[in-house]
């Protein structure tokens, strides 16, 4: 049975870091998941549908089933959902960028601002960014993914900044390029990859999630606010 004094609302639960990080941390959390399909599949997290396209809406969306759930408290919230459109820039169209914009970013800035009330002192908030915010690709081009997650790492800085006097930690986790991660990828593009990844090979989920979880402890990590984790295998490390 889950542990429902500690309560943690999660969006890209169903990823393959989603479902690294419940493994990972089931029972010991009262997980809560957003996600955008139907909801009735067991399992050890509890499903909300809405619509992460449509931030305003699924914002509204979340608070009335938590609402509806009688979840009043939340001790830790992750953001790890997230889509990606590997292109030139010229070639990116206006509702690619909305599209990873809304997703991305823009979600994770309505979700917790919506959620702010009911957060405790202390509680943790993580969002899961990509080492594109910060260098370009050898994968591929993907200029509009680095810059909503470029602007989810300034979020949380900003937000570290003004909820510290209220307990509430904000920090990322960073992530480098993942044989089950998302992206468009092909071997000799792996293969280019690794030759810039110090540790040699790409990294796996079940490595991104301790991470996660590290932060998201409010004894682990009790004096930790916005700091980036970088879980890459070091890669550019070397030239």
């Amino acid at each position: 049975m889950s542990d429902r004094s500690r309560v943690l609302l999660a969006t890209g639960l169903s990823g393959a870091i989603g479902q690294a990080l419940v493994d990972l941390i089931h029972p010991s959390w009262h997980i809560i998941g957003i996600r955008h399909s139907a909801v009735n599949v067991k399992g050890p997290v509890e499903w909300i549908q809405a619509d992460l396209r449509e931030p305003l809406r699924m914002a509204e969306q979340v608070l009335s089933e938590l609402d509806k759930l009688q979840i009043r408290q939340i001790t830790g919230v992750v953001h790890l959902a997230g889509v990606v459109y590997s292109d030139m820039v010229i070639n990116s169209t206006s509702s690619e960028w909305e599209q990873m914009m809304n997703v991305n970013l823009r979600s994770a800035f309505e979700l917790v601002k919506i959620v702010k009330p009911r957060l405790l002192a202390p509680s943790s908030i993580v969002f899961v960014s990509s080492i594109d915010a910060i260098m370009a690709s050898a994968m591929g081009p993907a200029a509009v993914y680095g810059a909503s997650k470029a602007g989810l790492e300034g979020l949380m800085r900003h937000l570290a900044a003004e909820w510290g006097k209220d307990q509430v930690r904000v920090n990322t986790v960073m992530v480098g390029a993942l044989a089950d991660g998302m992206g468009v990828r092909d071997s000799r593009g792996e293969q280019e990859l690794q030759r810039h990844i110090t540790l040699g090979r790409l990294g796996r989920a079940q490595e991104i999630a301790p991470a996660i979880d590290f932060l998201l402890d409010n004894e682990k990590s009790s004096y930790i606010t916005a700091h980036t984790l970088r879980v890459d295998g070091g890669v550019n490390l070397r030239y």
